[in-house]
């Protein structure tokens, strides 16, 4: 075999003085090993360019990603339980893992061993590096193929059950780096990623973007907690179908703008396929970061959505707001739909965007407990927040009683094989531990 150059092959750097030399392996194939490490996190191994043959990550080493490192179709990178991985900026370029259509991520912590890619900066700040993305085969509405605004990847396909790995028990830390003056990397980017993908117990904290972001596709997320998000939360556009449970998210007073944005295609928003996934027991908690304008969620340009068991609280804007026509006609067809939660934040409910005819803010018809209703064009007044629910930090949940509340709870289960019998509004209960030790809370 040929020593590849270094931006077509896997670099691995170890701290050596001024040498370098070539070797190889059976497993990983060429390397070459160069001075590395950087910051105060003796990092001893380098990654760079492209990884083309199969190469597991040790968790007795530490990594750093330098530059844009992709993982080609074809091949597995597996990372064991505990490794750390950091990453920071070279000559202002945002160094991101990437892992390409036909690759595959193995990355499968342990609630006590997480994995953890964060800065290489000894004070590490938001926007350090800039953070992981997924390309798979499922279906997305912006055409049948697409291509990430950063690292040129093909995403989108065919195959709603494609398999890009697992993610279990992982924690990206300081994302968000600049792409160009109008775009920064999110936390976990999944571009057109498919249901055969296991994404489990995962944390972005204090990005400098959206924490998690849907690009089209078919993949699940369970147990997923977003701390501190520059910008949004969770986000999704081009066409997700997947379903969700248990989702935190907490914002700061440093930044943020929306827990949840919801977008079908902004610039088609009847493509198909639409948006529109099933979500249950979800916590967004706010937090006032100086414009006033954060919100719980927005669902916009065509979403549609069927929602269960959320708390939202503490958004100095709105709770929930539906906006633009196709949205608003989906909210009509009974296509946007929130049950059984508890929008505890002033203007829980805006639908005064033109056409709106279905008031979520009903509490016969939704079970919806608000603040204050849902305004113009309904001014249904709210129904008032229970007085046994109680929330500290974003641990807290609530359960419906027919005597208490006149309606009992929601068993998600009934959604289908990957929701959890979890009857209560909210993500975390007082006695869960899902949240503990592998989270930095």
């Amino acid at each position: 075999m040929k020593t590849r150059n270094l931006f077509a092959a896997i670099v691995i750097g170890i701290a050596v003085l001024f040498t370098a030399c070539t070797v190889q392996e059976d497993n990983i194939g060429d390397i070459t090993i160069n001075q590395g490490g950087g910051g105060n996190t003796d990092a001893t191994e380098v990654l760079e360019g492209q990884i083309t043959q199969n190469l597991t990550l040790k968790s007795s080493e530490v990594y750093e990603l330098r530059g844009g490192v992709s993982v080609v179709d074809g091949v597995t990178l597996t990372i064991e339980a505990g490794t750390k991985i950091v990453a920071g900026d070279v000559g202002g370029v945002f160094s991101y893992l990437a892992i390409e259509q036909g690759a595959k991520i193995m990355a499968e912590g342990t609630v006590t061993q997480p994995i953890v890619f964060t800065s290489i900066k000894s004070t590490p700040n938001p926007g350090d590096w800039g953070g992981l993305l997924l390309a798979g085969k499922a279906p997305i509405n912006r055409g049948t193929t697409a291509t990430t605004e950063v690292a040129n990847l093909t995403y989108g396909g065919d195959d709603p059950a494609d398999n890009s790995g697992i993610l279990r028990y992982v924690r990206l830390e300081y994302t968000g780096g600049k792409i160009n003056d109008d775009a920064e990397y999110n936390g976990l980017s999944l571009y057109g990623v498919g249901n055969g993908t296991t994404l489990e117990y995962i944390q972005t904290f204090n990005g400098n973007d959206d924490g998690i972001e849907f690009f089209g596709g078919t993949v699940n997320l369970k147990y997923a907690i977003v701390t501190g998000a520059g910008d949004d939360s969770f986000d999704w556009t081009d066409g997700w179908v997947g379903n969700g449970q248990f989702w935190i998210a907490q914002q700061t007073s440093v930044a943020g703008d929306k827990g949840i944005e919801a977008d079908n295609f902004s610039d088609n928003p009847s493509a198909i396929p639409f948006s529109n996934p099933t979500l249950s027991n979800i916590t967004l908690i706010g937090a006032e970061d100086g414009d006033g304008e954060n919100k719980g969620i927005e669902f916009r340009a065509g979403t549609k959505v069927a929602l269960y068991n959320a708390v939202i609280k503490a958004f100095p804007g709105k709770g929930i707001e539906v906006d633009d026509d196709q949205t608003l006609t989906n909210l009509n067809n009974n296509e946007v739909i929130v049950r059984n939660s508890i929008i505890d934040n002033t203007k829980s409910f805006d639908l005064d965007h033109g056409g709106a005819t279905v008031d979520l803010a009903d509490f016969a018809t939704f079970n919806n407990f608000t603040i204050d209703g849902s305004g113009a064009p309904f001014n249904t007044a709210g129904t008032a927040i229970p007085t046994g629910f109680e929330i500290t930090g974003f641990r807290g949940t609530y359960e419906f009683t027919t005597a208490v509340d006149g309606v009992d709870n929601f068993d998600p289960s009934m959604l289908g094989v990957f929701f959890d019998a979890a009857n209560y509004a909210g993500a975390l209960q007082d006695g869960d531990t899902w949240a503990s030790d592998w989270a930095r809370l």
